[in-house]
């Protein structure tokens, strides 16, 4: 497939798609979605596109400037770009890569988090999963065939949360966030603060609740609560504990309190909640 696109080298393939107003409205969908091969000549510089872009590079080098941020995709790299924003890349001799342009219910939000939590370019060992995803998206319509609404929705939304999960660890390895997470449930009985959990980890409490909510989605104190809330709900249906005596356990001094907090998390008052059929 030849190409009209300065740059593009002959062997590149792409496809467009026209997503239905059922589509559109209940699924992540593609946009378009290719395999190239470019030379020094490619290059895209744009102030608006109005859909996202996932770039996995298979050889070669694209150098990118986005959010006020220059760098340099190499082979295993990954790139997620709102093209809502200004955007600019282009590529040198010998690159290679796959991408998708896509959209969906709730993906601006949810790409935007990810942007904002864990920026645009990522490093990591599962990016090969995410490229042979994206390797099989694209050449299921090379070879004139056609992937289910279902499945495609599936492959773009693993592929994009794909991106926050964190590289395994050695077995031995205990990271600050684990080591957290293992204090506030060993505390759970009483309250304990911000600067209480980021001493344990010794770390400063700003650099320690940015990396705790990037691993978790919650800040410290916040998952500290869910904990509480958690903890409670297992004693509700497994015990025949007061709600006093429930308050008392998950960290709370007043049933008033622990009353309250419970139902604006849960919808549902202590004694409800135990009384519900799960």
């Amino acid at each position: 497939m030849l190409l009209n696109e300065t740059g593009v080298l002959d062997g590149s393939h792409y496809y467009f798609f026209t997503p239905s107003e059922t589509i559109k409205k209940y699924y992540y969908h593609l946009i378009c979605c290719g395999h190239y091969y470019c030379n020094a000549d490619y290059e895209i510089k744009r102030d608006y596109f109005p859909y996202f872009l996932l770039v996995y590079i298979r050889n070669g080098e694209l150098h990118v400037n986005y959010q006020d941020k220059s760098v340099t995709a190499k082979k295993g790299d990954i790139l997620l770009l709102d093209c809502r924003e200004p955007h600019h890349y282009y590529g040198t001799d010998g690159l290679e890569f796959i991408y998708i342009h896509f959209e969906g219910p709730n993906s601006h939000e949810l790409c935007s988090y990810i942007l904002k939590q864990h920026g645009f370019f990522f490093q990591n060992k599962r990016n090969i999963e995410i490229g042979k995803k994206l390797y099989q998206m694209v050449y299921t319509y090379y070879h004139d065939q056609e992937m289910s609404i279902s499945e495609s929705t599936c492959l773009i939304y693993s592929m994009i949360n794909s991106l926050t999960i964190k590289p395994e660890k050695q077995e031995d390895e205990v990271s600050p966030v684990d080591e957290a997470i293992h204090f506030i449930k060993a505390n759970i009985e009483r309250q304990i603060t911000l600067q209480e959990i980021a001493n344990y980890v010794k770390l400063s409490p700003f650099y320690f609740s940015h990396m705790f909510k990037i691993e978790t989605g919650y800040a410290p104190i916040e998952f500290a609560t869910k904990n509480r809330i958690d903890t409670a709900k297992t004693l509700l249906k497994t015990t025949t504990c007061s709600i006093a005596d429930i308050a008392y356990q998950v960290g709370y001094s007043s049933s008033s309190g622990f009353i309250n907090i419970f139902y604006k998390k849960v919808g549902f008052t202590p004694t409800e909640f135990r009384n519900l059929s799960i």
